[in-house]
């Protein structure tokens, strides 16, 4: 139960991401709030005799710096690398910061199970992960390839950390990446008996939209076109659209020991903002749409914004949508990406096929049951290892747990000491999977 003691350390750490963003002398700046339990991993690792060096990644507004933590053991020109971010969401759902951080078992009933849990912020979300990694390879020093290990910045903003981790040398050499992240999906959570192949991409559009203004008093006037109107009429299409709208997308094909199942999984879109004028007694000159997309690996960004711009297209070829014009110069609506300090990321699928994925199944056979594979709805750092090394297969091998980003967060104990042994067999065996592949 080492495990769960240390896990119970790392909740008391204060990790929130304070999700502050500034623009300061044309330089983006962002918060962080990884500076403690960045430097309890740190004291771990090294009691644990991991090579241990540290990588930073930003500075927040009061010169805070803050850095992922590399670390590696073992021998040889290949690696496996295994990664865990620091921060947590905000504590703002639970009933007080000390409520957030302070550990408590329970046992409750989930999906028809009773289950012995450990409550607190970032249990699942993904404290359990880091305790995995640090408990399942502390007595481990392979002679035939290396176990890499990084924990990340940032993960629950902008992803700043995995960001940086892709333009580094520290991925040189590693031919698989594991991460023990939240095993979220359309099917039932087994711990690591679920294996989560892929994840779903997200990025978010602006539709900027025009009015001629005018002053309110006279809004009878024929001429006036309002730019809050134009909008309503977009969202209205969009909304219409959105119900019929089927981005459908088969992650996995083979019959699977849970029986019930399915290989399915779904990307949608929704309007999440719509700003227009400025309160004033004038008819708004402008608008702003914003959409959200969370979308399959069959979708892309760029065939996304071409998807709304041809919505908006048809607008106005039916007349539904009226062009401004000033000075004789034409404003139509324009669709664009949301403007943010890292990329948005397209969804990706490892597949059952992989070796990597048979491999890793074998290993957790060794300990429980393969039941199901899992495709991610939430997008993470995984897309961003994905985005940039699309040859190198990307696991999600994490715990039961749930609520991740609400009150009572909990992780299922039994689950993460079945993956401290399935990781130790992972990293143990990952030879193996090199001499075959």
């Amino acid at each position: 139960m080492k495990v769960i003691e240390l896990l119970k350390e790392l909740i008391k750490i204060d990790s929130r991401n304070p999700f502050e963003i500034e623009r300061i002398d044309e330089k983006v700046i962002i918060g962080g709030n990884e500076i403690v339990i960045a430097k309890f991993i740190m004291n771990k690792l090294k009691e644990y005799g991991f090579k241990v060096s540290k990588q930073f990644v930003h500075m927040d507004k009061k010169g805070n710096e803050f850095y992922n933590i590399l670390a590696e053991k073992g021998k040889g020109d290949n690696s496996i690398l295994f990664y865990a971010h620091m921060d947590t969401v905000t504590s703002n759902p639970w009933l007080s910061k000390e409520d957030a951080l302070t550990s408590k078992k329970t046992k409750i009933e989930f999906q028809g199970k009773e289950r012995e849990v450990l409550v607190g912020l970032g249990s699942n979300d993904m404290k359990a992960g880091i305790a995995i990694m640090l408990e399942a390879f502390k007595d481990l020093n392979p002679e035939e390839h290396k176990i890499k290990l990084c924990f990340g910045v940032d993960e629950e903003f902008y992803s700043l950390g995995s960001n940086e981790l892709v333009d580094s040398e520290f991925l040189d050499d590693v031919k698989a990446i594991i991460v023990p992240e939240i095993g979220d999906g359309p099917n039932d959570i087994y711990g690591a008996g679920s294996i989560g192949i892929g994840r779903l991409g997200r990025c978010e559009f602006n539709i900027k939209v025009f009015g001629t203004g005018g002053h309110g008093a006279i809004s009878m006037d024929k001429s006036f076109i309002n730019a809050a109107v134009e909008a309503s009429k977009i969202v209205a299409a969009l909304e219409k659209h959105r119900k019929t709208y089927n981005d459908s997308f088969e992650f996995f094909n083979s019959k699977v020991p849970d029986t019930s199942a399915i290989n399915n999984i779904q990307g949608s879109y929704f309007v999440n903002r719509i700003d227009c004028g400025d309160g004033s007694l004038s008819i708004p000159s402008t608008g702003k749409i914003s959409i959200d997309c969370t979308f399959t690996p069959d979708m892309t960004i760029d065939n996304l914004k071409k998807m709304f711009e041809k919505i908006i297209e048809d607008l106005y070829s039916k007349n539904i949508l009226k062009t401004v014009e000033i000075d004789g110069v034409s404003k139509k609506c324009s669709v664009k990406l949301k403007d943010r300090p890292t990329p948005f990321s397209e969804g990706y699928l490892t597949g059952e096929d992989h070796p990597f994925t048979q491999f890793i199944i074998e290993n957790v056979n060794k300990t429980i049951p393969f039941m199901n594979y899992n495709m991610g709805y939430s997008v993470a750092d995984e897309n961003v290892f994905k985005r940039n090394f699309p040859e190198i297969p990307v696991i999600v091998l994490g715990p039961v747990g749930w609520n991740s980003h609400r009150a009572h967060e909990w992780v299922e104990i039994q689950s993460v000491l079945d993956l401290v042994k399935i990781y130790r067999d992972i990293g143990q065996n990952f030879n193996k999977y090199l001499e075959n592949n």
